[in-house]
């Protein structure tokens, strides 16, 4: 009887401790998880410029492929694509990616989609030109493209082309794993699982909380008020990591570098642009970021197609350089020029840190050089780029956000293009840009080579860094993997432990 008693008892405890953790892990999960941010999302509008790429990290929409962490392609959308000549493509749908309203994506709805996309977000032309698609069936669809791209799935994986529907009011739904409960700009946003995506079940609520001053992200986070601080400088990684709190560091994938204004009427002179990458100490950099490496070209050092450019550092030949296309020193310290003085305007903005650390070190380094800087830091970095007003604009982008480096190159270095903010105008690298369009992968690896050893002698941008990110974790997200920069920060994989 006594036994019968004890394993009745043993019986009755496993049954009240599975009770509990099951209580325990549901309370887990309708608790929120918190992220702090140097920004968030503060539009709902897939056709609005960058805009999609804000709600793809952010884990609202989806682009036709996204990379895994593994940095390999993958689709919810589609099961096969067809090539049929140089320009068509065919494409058969997967019957199982759902919009938030509960609507199955059908070829319809994605054609609709990316036709809207393609005439009126201008950064989806970058590659291919512009894009039509045409529904077959319910399922499979027809691709034309403007100009030959070899890999469409690459395309497809663009920050520009997100699954969306519109709706009857003029309102849109898409198909990520979360959903927008409220747009607070300036402030916070706040997400809920979408529950037509899978493994809702599993997912908490996501607030992104703004903080435009990281010593500020790092007291919330020290006080346990974020589960995640996206991203952290090396300085504060190293006072958390000691605190034996939690930090993932990652190559970005992101690269720092110098726009250069071609058109300005200082920097337009390739000789003053040439000191300039002589003059600048990339070490000090890095040194101050306490993180990095020199940069050989515009993508991240573990791709395929990195550029092999050298780097030198070589202040007494940036100031004879100088001295020779008639910049002469003044009493001042600053050079001149037919009574013009040397002066440049630097400009970077507050979402990037390290870019703000990297301008203040620029700064006394072309002071060094009898170049008299002046600084500025704006939200609207793009706006300000467009506007044509500066010499020099301190910029961070992921340069291979697909696994392929065309998108970026034809982005920024393609004359005419939306990104082309140095109003760069190169026929060589346009005809490159053309033929690498044609070719399979193993053949774009030594066009990207080319194009940036062109860029290293051109100088419409400067390499600056091949960064390292810092993110900080709570114990409720001690699995998360963060990867490719700040493109998935909130993923469908985004669970507490």
């Amino acid at each position: 009887m006594k036994k019968i008693k004890f394993v009745l008892s043993a019986a009755a405890l496993l049954l009240v401790l599975s009770c509990s953790n099951k209580e325990s892990g549901k309370a887990e999960t309708e608790r929120p998880i918190y992220i702090g941010q140097t920004w968030i999302l503060e539009a709902e509008d897939p056709l609005n410029a960058s805009v999609p790429w804000s709600m793809t990290s952010s884990g609202i929409s989806e682009t036709v492929y996204m990379l895994d962490e593994s940095g390999n392609l993958y689709s919810r959308f589609i099961k096969e694509v067809e090539r049929i000549d140089d320009l068509k493509w065919k494409a058969f749908m997967k019957e199982e990616a759902k919009f938030s309203d509960g609507e199955t994506v059908n070829a319809k709805t994605l054609c609709g989609a990316m036709n809207e996309i393609m005439e009126k977000n201008k950064f989806s032309n970058a590659t291919a030109g512009i894009i039509t698609f045409m529904p077959l069936s319910d399922f499979e669809f027809e691709i034309k493209t403007e100009r030959p791209a070899e890999s469409i799935k690459s395309v497809f994986a663009e920050w520009s082309n997100v699954v969306f529907k519109r709706l009857e009011n003029g309102k849109f739904v898409f198909t990520g794993p979360y959903i927008i409960e409220k747009i607070d700009a300036g402030n916070e946003l706040v997400l809920e699982p979408n529950p037509y995506y899978p493994n809702a079940e599993n997912r908490s609520k996501v607030i992104i909380k703004l903080f435009k001053d990281e010593a500020a992200m790092k007291l919330a986070y020290s006080a346990g008020e974020l589960d995640m601080a996206f991203t952290v400088t090396p300085e504060v990684a190293k006072m958390l990591e000691a605190e034996k709190h939690i930090v993932k560091t990652i190559d970005a994938g992101y690269q720092y570098f110098g726009i250069v204004n071609t058109a300005s009427n200082i920097l337009s002179d390739i000789n003053v642009r040439t000191a300039l990458n002589f003059g600048l100490n990339r070490e000090d950099y890095i040194t101050a970021l306490k993180g990095g490496r020199i940069p050989t070209g515009i993508f991240a050092s573990y791709y395929k197609f990195a550029g092999n450019c050298s780097l030198k550092y070589d202040k007494q030949r940036a100031q004879k350089i100088l001295d020779e296309a008639g910049w002469i020193m003044g009493n001042d310290g600053i050079r001149e020029k037919a009574g013009k003085k040397l002066e440049l305007k630097l400009v970077t903005y507050p979402s990037r840190p390290d870019l703000t650390v990297i301008m203040q070190i620029m700064a006394s380094q072309m002071q060094e050089l009898g170049i008299k800087p002046y600084t500025e830091i704006v939200d609207n970095i793009d706006g300000k780029a467009k506007s044509g007003e500066f010499d020099l604009i301190l910029y961070a982008q992921h340069t291979a956000p697909t696994g392929d480096p065309s998108f970026f190159l034809n982005q920024f270095f393609r004359s005419e293009q939306a990104k082309n903010f140095s109003r760069y105008n190169s026929a060589k690298v346009d005809e490159l840009l053309k033929e690498m369009g044609s070719v399979d992968f193993d053949k774009k690896i030594n066009y990207a080579k080319d194009i940036q050893e062109i860029i290293f002698t051109d100088l419409p941008v400067l390499y600056l860094v091949d960064p390292q990110w810092h993110i900080a974790l709570s114990d409720r997200l001690k699995n998360y993997k963060p990867y490719c920069g700040d493109y998935y920060i909130v993923n469908s994989e985004l669970f507490v432990k």
